[in-house]
């Protein structure tokens, strides 16, 4: 027997209990940026942050030469690249040319990805305890706290997106609807979207994810409906201005980026198979594996010709999606075997022995802990599939991204942040499950009353079991 849907949104703030007086969301929405400001700038200072954009890895560097021809007046407009990002690197290095101000900066912008979370987490939950947790164990993560001190595009990515799904409006399985405000925060979650994937094209692919949780959230498929077009609406209407300049310079369709033939050919490739699986350092003094899951350049595919990788980009582009897409057609075993290998790699389960101690310590295994507790709520407590969809749909998302292009841990942040809240709620949900419950003076308002609350329990372990 499973509990009415009005009733576990009850039952989720429940988990509230008796906050602290200064558990309020002001203070810990400021709590959070400081705590993530202050772990993400010290860790820049005492180890990440370059002396020179002469030790930047290929894509940082490529976004900050990018922003340095913005300035000087000599770029030349190509499909690989959207602009949003440079742009805001062009924009701080017009006010200042010290390189370690603009990563402070840089740094700054991400260390609000913490609180954002918190206000994600709230708008699902209605909890104020789940979202402060959610934040803090995002502002001490690993993963996330080492390509936060970056020059990559996913440092203003992340939080843009999570504004995001902070405006997404929850259906009425989550909350009760307000038709009007509900309308404009829809139109702001397609108009933020858009504006994510003019930072880091791949939030493209999250799209049709976004229907999805709308659709799950929402009992009433006609508001359902209504709200899936204000926020395709309102994506396309940010979105189609640079389509149309796009496809008008190149001279055929380019909705973002024309990059898809690249990212797919990079790790879809059997020069994979024959790199040297084994650590080495880069020309940019990082230790760094070649193998089955990783990604090679274009003149490293082995599907292009000396005289091909001379020709205009996008003419490249086509070719490589061509030429991999015949491979994988051809060598379908060998093709799974590498998808295979991109998606174990994202989520640490792979190499067992090249990623090196640090990473296997702070990174691989907290994330796979993550996911097996994860799964465990999924199978166990049926109602987190419907409640918490927003939450546990992102890890999903970032494997597809892995599927199409690679199984780098930086495209993985949002899929990070979705597993966080996801385990924290449901941890905080089984916590409250078992504890007494409260008497009626001290329960908080709109809060399920105690005797409800352990036979909604009861129904939830039922239901579970």
């Amino acid at each position: 027997m499973r509990a009415k849907n009005g009733d576990l949104a009850r039952l989720r703030a429940h988990i509230d209990g008796r906050l602290p007086a200064w558990m309020t969301p002001g203070r810990i929405l400021l709590g959070l940026l400081l705590l993530s400001l202050a772990v993400n700038l010290a860790f820049g200072l005492l180890y990440k942050f370059r002396a020179n954009p002469g030790r930047l890895e290929w894509d940082e560097f490529e976004y900050y030469d990018i922003a340095s021809r913005l300035l000087d007046g000599s770029f030349r407009l190509n499909a690989r690249r959207t602009l949003a990002f440079p742009l805001v690197i062009a924009g701080i290095r017009s006010l200042t040319g010290n390189f370690l101000i603009l990563q402070l900066v840089v740094a700054t912008i991400f260390s609000t990805s913490a609180p954002l979370l918190f206000l994600v987490v709230r708008r699902v939950t209605g909890s104020i305890r789940a979202a402060a947790y959610s934040g803090l164990v995002l502002a001490l993560w690993p993963p996330i706290i080492f390509f936060g001190v970056s020059l990559y595009s996913e440092v203003l990515a992340l939080p843009v997106f999570l504004l995001s799904l902070w405006a997404l409006p929850p259906g009425s399985r989550t909350t009760r609807p307000r038709e009007r405000r509900d309308m404009l925060t829809a139109a702001l979650a397609g108009v933020l979207l858009a504006a994510a994937t003019q930072v880091r094209p791949m939030y493209l692919i999250m799209t049709p994810f976004i229907v999805g949780v709308i659709l799950f959230e929402e009992a009433d498929r006609r508001r359902a409906v209504r709200r899936i077009a204000i926020v395709a609406v309102a994506f396309t209407l940010i979105t189609l201005p640079w389509s149309v300049y796009m496809t008008a310079r190149f001279h055929h369709p380019i909705l973002v980026t024309a990059n898809g033939g690249e990212t797919l050919a990079g790790g879809l490739t059997p020069k994979l198979f024959e790199a040297a699986a084994e650590e080495r350092t880069s020309v940019r003094g990082r230790d760094a594996w070649v193998g089955p899951g990783k990604w090679l350049a274009v003149s490293q595919t082995g599907y292009l010709s000396d005289a091909e990788q001379r020709l205009p980009y996008d003419r490249q582009d086509d070719l490589l999606k061509m030429r991999a897409l015949a491979w994988a057609e051809a060598n379908p075993r060998a093709a799974l075997r590498l998808e295979a290998c991109k998606l174990l790699y994202m989520w640490g389960l792979y190499p067992a022995t090249l990623n090196g101690v640090v990473q296997t310590l702070f990174g691989s295994l907290p994330t796979i802990a993550l996911l097996v507790f994860a799964l465990f709520n999924l199978i166990t407590l049926p109602t987190s599939r419907t409640a918490l969809v927003r939450l546990w749909v992102l890890p999903i998302f970032v494997s597809t991204v892995a599927a199409i292009s690679w199984g780098s841990w930086r495209f993985r942040q949002p899929g990070d942040a979705g597993l966080i809240a996801f385990c924290v709620v449901c941890l905080l949900a089984r916590r409250a499950m078992r504890r007494p419950a409260e008497s009626p003076a001290s329960a908080r308002p709109g809060v399920v009353a105690p005797s409800r609350y352990r036979r909604l329990a009861r129904q939830i372990a039922g239901s579970a079991r």
